[in-house]
């Protein structure tokens, strides 16, 4: 225990004798109820570790992701919008885990050309703000997928959006379910062949 602890404690055990510093007791109680809590919700959401307005943050730049035009092939890059500026300090944390890459051009505020998301960021936030009954149909597509699948098809099936779907397709490939086609302006995943 260290000192600062034992010191807390001491606090604690003296307030509960004297009825008009019981108050400071209870103080005390809610601080070390509330780091806990925080302490657990960081483990639960590891976002929080990266700014108090990370959650925002992440909804924000799914939501962009939504809203791009999903008729042309599938890209991770968002431009900048004057409703990414509040969160400059959580996106320089984002980019350091590697959940984004800034465009970066030298004698420019961060960010302002752009940025791409990684794929695996992508579908992590899909999990979490997207509709959970097409994220479980495009799950079982893959997972039982025996041929090709392609994304802008795929796509009419479980309505989401095309950039979502290939950033599961590189998900996959990067796990060794199958392949993704390196091709420019093409979403394609074949998985491997099972076993015989």
């Amino acid at each position: 225990m260290t000192a600062s602890k034992k010191f807390v404690s001491a606090v604690k055990i003296a307030a509960q004798l004297v009825p008009v510093t019981s108050a400071l007791a209870q103080w005390l109680n809610e601080i070390e109820t509330a780091q806990i809590v925080d302490r657990l919700d960081r483990l639960e959401d590891p976002l929080t570790n990266h700014g108090p307005q990370a959650k925002q943050l992440s909804k924000l730049l799914y939501s962009l992701v939504q809203a791009q035009s999903q008729d042309l092939p599938a890209t991770t890059h968002i431009d900048w919008t004057p409703g990414l500026k509040p969160f400059i300090k959580e996106l320089r944390s984002f980019e350091a885990a590697g959940f984004v890459m800034g465009s970066h051009r030298i004698g420019a505020v961060d960010f302002t050309e752009g940025l791409r998301l990684s794929p695996a960021f992508i579908v992590y936030l899909a999990v979490l703000y997207d509709d959970r009954a097409k994220i479980a149909r495009l799950i079982e597509m893959l997972d039982d997928a025996k041929e090709q699948l392609i994304g802008k098809e795929v796509r009419k099936s479980v309505d989401l959006p095309l950039t979502v779907i290939d950033a599961f397709f590189a998900n996959y490939a990067n796990r060794g379910q199958g392949y993704k086609s390196g091709l420019i302006g093409e979403s394609i995943y074949i998985p491997k062949p099972p076993i015989p």
